[in-house]
């Protein structure tokens, strides 16, 4: 599943146009292949058995980098990215990186996870009731290059910050204009208060509530607000367990 979930949503961002052959793959998993991982364990310790080669083969996440890459016919990089809870957030990172030291032209950057299958896993990892989020799996990808033409938007930066001072200042500096506010899970009712004040002119998008949650959903956030908003400017605000602070700021044209 995991691996067609990766084909399914890089394909429909893609959506026939032609990709070159050096184009880099940055996919972001917070939990990788869980389901055949899943299959796996039980086939050893429910069955008393040895696993299944294509099954554990998949347990491998960084299987689904390749499949995409290949089913793209891209011979650039291709990796897969994980963090607790900024899973997204570090492979941009990653690619604003490669881009500035013009290893890479074009890259497609993807967040991809299945849904959680154990409720109370997620109950005791966000200090939250998981019937007040609908728990989904989501496969949302950012066909991004270096040249300006063409392009609906523009990343303008990514940052990870310390302390919550920091991610102010950065919040002060980074709205503009209109600017759409999103927050990811780990962010208390106090904490967005906090960051609303930094901006006068804001609407917030609260699209966890909207379409439901996956450990990589900030990647959802910034593909729909580029193929929704226009003449405005996403500000994403994320924190890891750690409580480092991840954010995003995207300008749509």
């Amino acid at each position: 599943k995991f691996i067609m979930l990766s084909l399914m949503g890089v394909h429909q961002c893609v959506h026939g146009r032609k990709i070159d052959h050096a184009t880099a793959v940055y996919l972001a998993t917070e939990n990788g292949n869980l389901g055949d991982t899943e299959n796996v364990l039980h086939q050893i310790f429910r069955e008393n058995s040895f696993p299944k080669p294509l099954n554990f083969i998949n347990t491998m996440s960084n299987t689904a980098s390749f499949y995409v890459a290949q089913s793209l016919q891209t011979l650039g990089r291709s990796i897969t990215v994980s963090s607790k809870n900024v899973s997204f957030e570090r492979g941009l990172e990653l690619a604003k990186v490669d881009f500035t030291l013009q290893h890479i032209q074009e890259a497609l950057i993807g967040g991809v996870d299945e849904a959680l299958f154990s409720k109370k896993k997620f109950a005791e990892k966000y200090h939250a009731s998981y019937q007040s989020v609908k728990l989904v799996e989501g496969s949302s990808w950012l066909y991004c290059t270096a040249q300006k033409a063409g392009s609906i938007g523009e990343i303008l930066d990514v940052a990870t910050f310390r302390d919550r001072d920091q991610a102010l200042a950065w919040v002060c500096k980074e709205s503009s204009g209109h600017t759409v506010l999103a927050f990811g899970i780990l962010m208390t009712p106090p904490e967005k208060d906090i960051f609303r004040k930094q901006c006068s002119d804001y609407e917030e998008f609260d699209y966890i509530t909207k379409f439901g949650y996956y450990e990589t959903s900030s990647a959802f956030a910034v593909g729909y607000f580029l193929k929704n908003y226009t003449k405005a400017r996403l500000l994403h605000i994320n924190c890891d367990t750690r409580g480092q602070y991840s954010c995003i700021a995207c300008q749509r044209y």
